[in-house]
């Protein structure tokens, strides 16, 4: 089974990204290419993501939000309902400023949502104030520990204070699982100490968007670097995934898959089947830890 652990849907984009043409999008004054050209108007649809998946022969997709493309709950939770067999999705509460976040939290994961996903950059612009160890965040990390739910975080330029404070959490709550994407922002030789939280039995770590704008396909730079989380880090709960669709900017689909799939020749064929998927399915509780 391969499963793509980072995938965006967006009937339409309502977040910080205002949609423009042909994938571009523009970020306060900033214009640029979010997506590739085909992408017109910038949008995400479920039923493309779907037939790329489809091309590409990737089983499953791990759908996740953040406030670029704005609140898609009700676009995750269709695709979800349409494909259950394909989409697991996260939930996204915006800023954590509403006093009811953890049960608005519970609703959406008796709607279908698997866990929630946070990403930090993004949070903090709507609310600066955000903190891991803030008391309005620990009890939405509170309600998703007693449902046994996982936690999805995007730390990528976070504080060494950040980190302390994520390791508190995960320690904290017994029962939370938690993945960390992008290999914690390791790819700008940062975030080495956010990726070694995958050390701990309870955290994964997603593999996707490690390249950087000078590296050209198969990205040796991101076989380096899922090289060295293979040695420090251990095969068994690292993720592949895409960041689909702003990944297309580099890469076509199945080339992303092909990375992994044909590339990588450090990995044995044990470790390239959990990083293709057996990870991401013990992550999700389809298969035993």
């Amino acid at each position: 089974m391969i499963i793509d652990c980072h995938v965006h849907v967006a009937r339409q984009l309502t977040g910080f990204w205002q949609p423009r043409r042909y994938g571009r999008v523009v970020d306060e004054d900033d214009e640029f290419q979010a997506m590739p050209p085909s992408f017109d108007p910038p949008a995400s649809p479920a039923e493309l993501a779907l037939a790329y998946m489809d091309w590409a022969g990737v089983d499953r997709a791990i759908l996740l939000q953040h406030h670029l493309y704005g609140d898609q709950n009700e676009a995750i939770l269709d695709a979800v309902n349409a494909w259950p067999a394909r989409f697991s999705g996260f939930a996204y509460l915006g800023g954590f400023d509403h006093r009811d976040d953890p049960d608005r939290l519970e609703a959406l994961l008796r709607r279908g949502m698997a866990g929630l996903k946070v990403e930090l950059a993004t949070t903090r612009r709507l609310r600066s104030t955000f903190a891991f160890d803030g008391a309005a965040e620990r009890a939405v990390w509170a309600r998703l520990d007693a449902l046994s739910a996982p936690l999805i975080l995007d730390i990528n330029g976070c504080t060494t204070q950040d980190v302390v404070a994520v390791r508190h959490l995960i320690e904290a709550f017994d029962h939370l699982r938690v993945c960390i994407c992008h290999l914690a922002g390791a790819e700008r030789g940062e975030g080495r100490d956010g990726a070694l939280l995958g050390l701990h039995p309870r955290v994964w770590i997603d593999l996707a968007s490690l390249q950087r704008g000078d590296d050209e396909y198969p990205f040796p730079r991101v076989q380096d670097l899922i090289s060295w989380a293979v040695e420090h880090i251990g095969p068994d709960r690292l993720m592949w995934g895409t960041d689909y669709p702003g990944a297309l900017n580099w890469a076509t689909y199945r080339q992303w898959a092909d990375l992994v799939r044909r590339h990588c020749s450090f990995l044995s064929e044990d470790q390239r089947a959990s990083i293709l998927g057996g990870a991401a399915a013990r992550f999700l509780l389809w298969q035993e830890a």
